[in-house]
């Protein structure tokens, strides 16, 4: 078999499909692909292809090597010298990955790392690094320096140094949590529609400020910063300790790392592999669903058959049910996506103990490939604030979760509802008043205040199939910009957004608590641009609460 190991998953796909066209076996392929039902049977479909033409890649074999460690400290110290201190603390925190545990070199990373935090005046996480490398038989004739610097860390921590990575997560009350849905207030409710599916609905009238839903993810992943925030829950951490067995995964506690024992013990081996054939956030995600849920495989088949009046965030059946959208997908879509289903299948077969039966091999690729067409269409982005060069904060991604309710909400191009992230937790607020019986309305990517209609109609179509029909596509709407302005006072000026967006959240109380009764009088002319403008404003606000990288 090939070993495959400098391919990506699409230069793959891409030479399955230049070795069919050389055997002329487009047309054949595709009608044989087109007459099957069933995602499992898709999946070994275009497996027994891949093996026909060695396209499935080797496994990358991940293991801790000292040599690499130092090379890595090493270029950590020169960065430190450079004052580069972001670069030198992910060249520690890496290097401590590397290293093996019994040695020196593991200690040395964490002690490095320390000297990082203390010029980063984080000094807690300095002392709790020095701790750590002096509990793992760091190099007594160096001990002197570190005790130094453990010293002087005490004495200029304060009691409240502490990082605060998001603020306290705002909780629906008791009295006020939906009987019907897990994560929602009693204020919302889901209807079905032939033509809009399921969606949500106010049964009151909401006002503009309101927590509405507050969701767990049933499912998440870490999509990047992996050696900033926990493999596990997420979380800005810079004293993450390593997977002992892999190189690709650091958690924040002990904890962490016990509960992502359910699936860690099957990726851990392969995930080096992975992330080197480019599998990005949509297809690792659906990917840690299929292994999670493994304890429910037996009862897979049986999923639909009890109606259940509870609709919850942290069963998978939710998960399971949400549109994926296969009637509207072409074969080249499917096939691509057998493609990457069947890659990964055999690195789980040949490479884990996680089958333990051919029916298991079934279910797998069913949920895998099912999963993979679910995920573009439902699982959302989770963010944090993060400093720019202008040393303005804005939204950066870093991972995504699988949020059953969150994924009920329809689009619209002028939403009603934002969302915002608190370590892995999405909390849903209306940015708009809304009436009782009126539709809840997210938006997927594409607003109208920034991009034109048929831009967004069209990305909207190729994406979620769906012909957007929204107010401000029907009444078509212009630009931000292009909007007419509207004189008011809004108790805002410009200063109070200057240090919105340079991350003062001790401004944001006060202009919260001036800015919301305005809404009213800004929300009776539509559309302005002021109003849109006092919006974005509002939403800084609350965002500046949820995830933020300070440092």
């Amino acid at each position: 078999m090939k070993d495959n190991n400098n391919s990506t998953i699409q230069g793959i796909f891409q030479d399955l499909i230049k070795n069919i066209q050389i055997d002329n076996e487009v047309k054949h392929v595709s009608d044989e692909f087109s007459k099957i039902s069933s995602c499992s049977e898709k999946v070994s479909f275009v497996y027994a292809l891949l093996k026909r033409y060695n396209l499935l890649p080797g496994l990358i074999v991940d293991e801790k090597r000292n040599e690499v460690a130092i090379k890595l400290r090493e270029h950590g110290n020169q960065k430190f010298k450079e004052k580069k201190l972001k670069e030198a603390l992910d060249l520690y925190t890496s290097s401590l990955a590397y290293a093996e545990k019994n040695s020196e070199h593991y200690p040395k990373a964490i002690a490095n790392r320390s000297a990082v935090l203390f010029e980063l005046e984080l000094y807690e996480e300095c002392i709790k690094d020095i701790e750590t490398a002096l509990d793992h038989n760091y190099p007594k004739e160096l001990q002197p320096k570190i005790i130094k610097r453990n010293e002087i860390a005490k004495s200029k921590k304060t009691t409240n140094e502490k990082i605060h990575y998001f603020q306290q997560i705002p909780v629906i009350p008791k009295d006020s949590q939906s009987t019907s849905i897990q994560s929602a207030s009693n204020i919302l409710e889901i209807e079905i529609s032939d033509v809009q599916g399921r969606y949500v609905v106010a049964k009151e009238n909401i006002e503009i400020g309101d927590v509405l839903a507050v969701e767990k993810p049933f499912c998440h992943v870490l999509a990047s910063e992996f050696f900033t925030h926990c493999h596990e829950c997420l979380k800005l951490c810079y004293n993450l300790l390593p997977c002992p067995n892999c190189t690709q995964v650091l958690y924040c506690s002990i904890e962490c790392q016990k509960n992502a024992k359910i699936y860690h013990v099957y990726e851990c081996k392969i995930l080096k592999t992975l992330r080197n054939l480019n599998l990005d956030k949509l297809k690792l995600l659906p990917l840690k669903i299929a292994i999670s849920v493994k304890n429910s495989y037996s009862s897979i088949s049986h999923i639909n058959e009890e109606s259940e009046s509870f609709y919850r965030s942290d069963r998978y059946k939710e998960i399971h049910n949400l549109i994926s959208n296969t009637q509207s997908r072409t074969v080249a879509d499917l096939f691509e996506r057998s493609t990457t289903a069947a890659i990964v299948f055999n690195l789980i077969h040949k490479h884990t103990k996680f089958f333990n039966s051919v029916l298991e091999e079934s279910i797998f690729k069913e949920l895998y490939l099912r999963h993979l067409q679910i995920a573009p269409c439902n699982f959302h982005e989770i963010s944090e604030l993060h400093q720019n060069q202008d040393d303005y904060f804005e939204a950066q991604e870093i991972g995504a979760g699988a949020f059953s309710f969150l994924s009920l909400f329809n689009h619209s191009c002028n939403p009603n509802v934002v969302r915002h992230c608190y370590g892995n937790v999405v909390v849903l607020r209306a940015i708009r008043s809304i009436h009782k019986g009126e539709q809840l309305f997210d938006n997927y990517g594409y607003h109208f205040a920034l991009m034109p209609k048929e831009t967004r109609k069209t990305n909207l179509k190729k994406q979620y199939y769906f012909e957007c029909n929204c107010y401000v596509c029907e009444n078509n709407w212009p630009l931000l910009h292009n909007l007419p302005a509207l004189k008011y006072d809004t108790g805002v000026t410009d200063t109070d957004i200057v240090q919105l967006r340079r991350g003062d959240e001790t401004i944001t109380t006060n202009i919260i608590r001036k800015l919301l009764p305005k809404f009213k009088q800004l929300e009776s002319i539509q559309p302005n641009r002021l109003f849109f403008e006092m919006q974005e404003v509002l939403k800084q606000c609350y965002a500046l609460s949820g995830n933020i990288r300070r440092k």
